[in-house]
C-alpha cells in the first residue's frame, strides 16, 4: 500500500458520478468505519484498501495476549501509528538548545482476526444484529448533554423529523429503527451545522454518513442512500469531510458507551 493509491482511492471518491453514485464503493467504506469509527480517516481508508472484509484489527503481540495466533501466509495490514522522538533545538538570539518533543506517524503491520487462530473472543459483538434496547434511551442522554431539546411528536407520515438549531423533532408514530436513525441523523446536523456555509446536499451527506455509521456499529438496519456521493471536490476536501463525519460519530459512539 502506497500514497499513490490511497490518493486514487480519493480521487475516486471525490470524483464520483451519477452512475457511480450506484455502486458500493462509499457505503463498503463507511462500513469500515462503523468498525475502526476510533481509528483516523486515513488509516479507516488503509484498512479498507487492503482488506474490505476487517472487522477488528491488532499487531502481532497484542494478537498473543488475547490468546491468538497469526495464520501462517497471512498478510498484514499496514496502518499508521503515531510516535515519538526527542530532538534539540536551538533557541532563538542564543546558543542554548531546548530539548522537545515531535510526534510523527510511522507504518506498522496489523492483522484482522480473521488472519487469527486460537482462543475465541466472546465479547468481539458489541450488539447482536436488531438489538436496539437502550440506544434511543442513551441517545436522548446524550442530547440532554449537547443542550440539544427533543421532542416526540405528530409530523405528516412522510417526514421523519427535523432538526433546528438546538431542538430536534422526532415522529412519535415511526418504529423504533426508525427513530434512533431519524435521531442521529438530526444530531449529526445539530452537532456540525448551527452558522455552516455549507450547501444543503453537502449538509445531508454528512448527516446521512454519520446515522449511517453509527447505526451499522450497532447492527441497526439503516435505509439506503444512493444519493451519497462526494463529487466535485478534490481529495484534500474528501479527507476533511471524512475526518468532521469520523468526528461526529466518535462523539456520539463514545458517549454511548460509557453509558
Amino acid at each position: 500500500m502506497n500514497s499513490k493509491e490511497v490518493e486514487q482511492a480519493l480521487k475516486q471518491l471525490a470524483n464520483e458520478t451519477e452512475e457511480a453514485k450506484k455502486s458500493d464503493f462509499f457505503r463498503n467504506y463507511l462500513n469500515i468505519m462503523s468498525k475502526f469509527w476510533d481509528y483516523s480517516p486515513y488509516n479507516q481508508l488503509l484498512i479498507y484498501l487492503q482488506m474490505p472484509s476487517a472487522s477488528r484489527v491488532a499487531g502481532f503481540h497484542k494478537w498473543k495476549q488475547l490468546g491468538r495466533n497469526i495464520m501462517k501466509g497471512s498478510k498484514a495490514i499496514r496502518i499508521l501509528a503515531p510516535a515519538t522522538k526527542k530532538s534539540n533545538k536551538l533557541l532563538d538570539n542564543c546558543q542554548e538548545n531546548k530539548e522537545e518533543t515531535i510526534t510523527y506517524f510511522r507504518p506498522v503491520s496489523v492483522f484482522d482476526i480473521s488472519q487469527t487462530e486460537g482462543k475465541p473472543l466472546p465479547d468481539i459483538d458489541i450488539e447482536s444484529e436488531g438489538q436496539t434496547e437502550g440506544i434511543l434511551e442513551n441517545l436522548l442522554v446524550f442530547c440532554e448533554k449537547q443542550g440539544f431539546k427533543v421532542a416526540f411528536e405528530e409530523l405528516r407520515d412522510d417526514l421523519h423529523g427535523y432538526a433546528s438549531n438546538n431542538s430536534i423533532a422526532i415522529n412519535k408514530n415511526k418504529s423504533n429503527n426508525t427513530q434512533i436513525n431519524t435521531l442521529l441523523h438530526e444530531i449529526a446536523h445539530a452537532l456540525l451545522h448551527k452558522n455552516s456555509i455549507l450547501s444543503k446536499e453537502q449538509k445531508e451527506i454528512q448527516a446521512e454518513a454519520v446515522a449511517y455509521v453509527a447505526a451499522r456499529h450497532f447492527n441497526i438496519e439503516t435505509k439506503s442512500f444512493n444519493y451519497l456521493a462526494l463529487h466535485d471536490a478534490n481529495h484534500e476536501k474528501i479527507m476533511e469531510n471524512l475526518k468532521v463525519i469520523t468526528e461526529a460519530v466518535r462523539l456520539i459512539l463514545n458517549s454511548i458507551k460509557v453509558q
